[in-house]
């Protein structure tokens, strides 16, 4: 970070009140929980037809697999890449692992094949060949739309499979949204096919999603996908086999509305702040889940109604595993110098120029303050709440993470009204030199 800018922020030493001590609370879901991994995995390529559509597509011995792996912080990704691997293998196929993630990993082989061991995906723990190219080629086109590509490390296989996170997307609403209808653009399309699909925005997703399947479906090797679905606990809810010829179909889109009904959810209607102590692409595409925070800035899409709504967003950091991509970042009000000193400006302007009219807004930088305490401050000053000393204050580690949190004492009514939520014990909000302590110890 610019030598000045550092030194003109440690200039602001504006303070608010803020709560001395915070009330730790426990939100519990009713939801499911795949319990065996690898049995899991193995039902969805046998009984849900993907072998089945392998043999009939192409009986022969020793027949390729490409399995295609995305960039998203999927919950037990690396044990189900392997149980994928060792489900192949047991009937005869040789299959390899290909990274489909667009522009992530700063859209570069080596990056790209560093998300994946990141994740734990790696040759020895999967037992099988990564393969990785950013080199596409035309394989149809859109009526009305784009043209649509293929990387080339996968057409090398006799059969093509993604392994698809089934979610809300965080960057428009449809009855298609993040599943293996968008995989198949954006992740075997690498980051030029994601770049052209991204510039029609959401408006295009909602009207391509289904075709383009059907595309990839008739002209190329893409046989079908392993839907996981995630619940509430950060955990994989359900683990699903789904054909081709099911892709952008309602098969998937029931399997999103059990999605959305799984998601984890901010139990208050109104807060003044909410700080979460990290965003990454690892949490979720946009950085912090919009459908958690309510919180939406995409070019040509309207911001979402309801709750929760929240007047100020405090991020103080970013994870390890977004390797600086900062994307998301824009939606928070205020941050600190430390996640400043983080990002890495190629790799968040190239996936947001890559994502077009769904990053622009999201690369700004917000208020920069020199630590966690001021940049809290800034936030519960800018909240629009004329007793601050009152202020609705949620501490979340992300927005995966809404099992455990912490709220302010002014919560403390709508807490013990709630029947999801128990108090669990009380901490003090604490910092040192500025850097918090309490209810989480933050490093320099």
């Amino acid at each position: 970070m610019d030598n000045r800018l550092f030194e003109d922020i440690q200039r602001l030493n504006f303070t608010a009140p803020l709560p001395s001590t915070l009330l730790a609370v426990r939100q519990r879901f009713d939801v499911p929980q795949v319990e065996d991994i690898d049995l899991a995995t193995r039902k969805a390529l046998e009984n849900d037809g993907l072998i089945a559509r392998m043999r009939a597509r192409l009986d022969k011995p020793d027949a390729t697999v490409g399995v295609g792996v995305g960039s998203r912080g999927i919950a037990n990704i690396a044990k189900i890449t392997r149980a994928t691997v060792a489900a192949l293998k047991a009937h005869g196929f040789r299959p390899f692992v290909f990274p489909a993630m667009g522009s992530h990993g700063g859209a570069t082989v080596e990056g790209q094949i560093g998300v994946l061991a990141e994740y734990g995906v790696t040759e020895d723990y999967i037992g099988c060949e990564i393969r990785a190219t950013m080199a596409v080629k035309v394989i149809g086109q859109l009526p009305d739309g784009p043209p649509l590509y293929q990387g080339e490390e996968s057409m090398t296989a006799d059969h093509c499979i993604f392994l698809s996170r089934i979610k809300p997307h965080t960057d428009f609403r449809s009855d298609l949204e993040s599943g293996p209808s968008k995989m198949v653009i954006i992740g075997l399309g690498k980051q030029h096919g994601a770049a052209i699909m991204h510039s029609y925005g959401g408006p295009g997703f909602r009207r391509f999603l289904s075709p383009a399947a059907r595309v990839y479906e008739a002209n190329t090797n893409f046989v079908g996908a392993i839907g996981i679905i995630e619940n509430a606990y950060e955990n994989t809810g359900e683990i699903i086999g789904m054909t081709a010829d099911q892709v952008g179909t309602d098969v998937e889109r029931a399997a999103l509305l059990r999605a959305r009904r799984y998601l984890a959810s901010i139990p208050f209607a109104k807060l003044d702040t909410l700080v979460l102590r990290e965003i990454g692409k690892n949490i979720s595409g946009a950085g912090m889940d919009t459908n958690v925070t309510n919180r939406m800035m995409v070019v040509l899409e309207k911001e979402p109604d309801g709750a929760p709504d929240i007047s100020t967003i405090s991020v103080l950091d970013l994870t390890h595993e977004t390797q600086g991509n900062a994307s998301g970042l824009g939606m928070a009000n205020s941050t600190t110098a430390r996640l400043m000193k983080k990002v890495d400006w190629y790799i968040t302007y190239m996936n947001g120029l890559t994502s077009g009219t769904f990053g622009m807004y999201r690369m700004s930088v917000p208020v920069i303050c020199a630590d966690d305490y001021h940049a809290i401050c800034a936030v519960v000053r800018g909240s629009g709440n004329p007793s601050p000393e009152n202020a609705k204050l949620m501490f979340v580690q992300n927005t995966l993470s809404l099992e455990h949190f912490w709220v302010s004492p002014s919560l403390r009514a709508e807490v013990e009204a709630h029947p999801r939520l128990t108090i669990e014990g009380e901490v003090p909000l604490a910092f040192a030199d500025g850097v918090m302590t309490s209810p989480w110890r933050m490093s320099h």
